[in-house]
C-alpha cells in the first residue's frame, strides 16, 4: 500500500507502513507521479487509487491503526501545462490556472476526501484546532506535532498535525505512531 510520488527531488511514498499502523501523508503527497524517461515526470493520479482504497476500506473495517498525518505544507502542486496535459482527467479537473498567467496551474488536492465522513470532520477540526494555537503561541513553544484526543468510541484513525513548516522527520513520526496506538 506504499504509492510514490515526486515532490520535486526524489520520489516519498504516500503511505508508509510502520509495524502494523498505516501512516497517511495528507497533501501534496498524495499527487502520484511516474518517470517516463530522464529528467521526466508525469502526474499520474492521487493516492489512494481504486485497488488502494479498497485494501484502506478493509484496514479501516478491520480496525487496523491508520495515523493522519496533517501538515502546513501546501494542499496545492504547481504544474507546468506539459505536465498537466499528460495527466490524467482526474487530476485535470482539480487544476486551476495561477495568478496572471496561464502557468504554474495549481493542482488542489481533495483534503481528506478518501476518509469516512466522521474521520474526516475530525481531522478538520484537529486542523482548526491546531491553527489557533499555532497562531497564538511562540514558535519555541510549540511541540513538533499535536495529536487528536481520543473520543469515548476508540477509533482506529488518528490525527496528527505537524506543527512546523519542516515538519519531524519520518523516525519521529513512526515513533509518534507507536505511542499514539499503545505501543512504548
Amino acid at each position: 500500500m506504499i504509492t510514490e510520488q515526486n515532490p520535486l527531488t526524489a520520489p516519498t511514498p504516500a503511505a508508509v507502513l510502520y509495524g502494523d499502523t498505516l501512516v497517511v501523508f495528507e497533501g501534496h503527497r498524495r499527487l502520484l507521479w511516474d518517470r517516463p524517461g530522464p529528467g521526466r515526470w508525469r502526474p499520474v493520479g492521487l493516492w489512494p487509487g481504486p485497488a488502494e482504497a479498497a485494501a484502506l476500506a478493509a484496514r479501516l473495517a478491520s480496525g487496523h491503526n491508520v495515523l493522519v498525518v496533517l501538515g502546513r505544507d501546501r494542499q496545492s502542486v504547481p504544474l507546468l501545462a506539459e505536465e498537466l496535459a499528460a495527466a490524467p482527467a482526474e487530476v485535470r479537473w482539480l487544476a486551476a490556472a495561477g495568478p496572471g498567467t496561464a502557468e504554474p496551474y495549481d493542482v488542489r488536492i481533495p483534503f481528506l476526501d478518501w476518509l469516512p465522513p466522521a474521520e474526516r470532520l475530525r481531522g478538520l477540526e484537529l486542523l482548526a484546532q491546531g491553527a489557533e494555537l499555532v497562531r497564538s503561541t511562540p514558535a519555541a513553544l510549540l511541540p513538533a506535532l499535536l495529536a487528536d484526543t481520543v473520543g469515548p468510541t476508540r477509533s482506529p484513525v488518528r490525527f496528527v498535525l505537524c506543527t512546523r513548516a519542516a515538519g519531524p522527520g519520518e523516525e519521529h513520526i513512526a515513533g509518534a505512531a507507536a505511542r499514539l496506538f499503545g505501543h512504548p
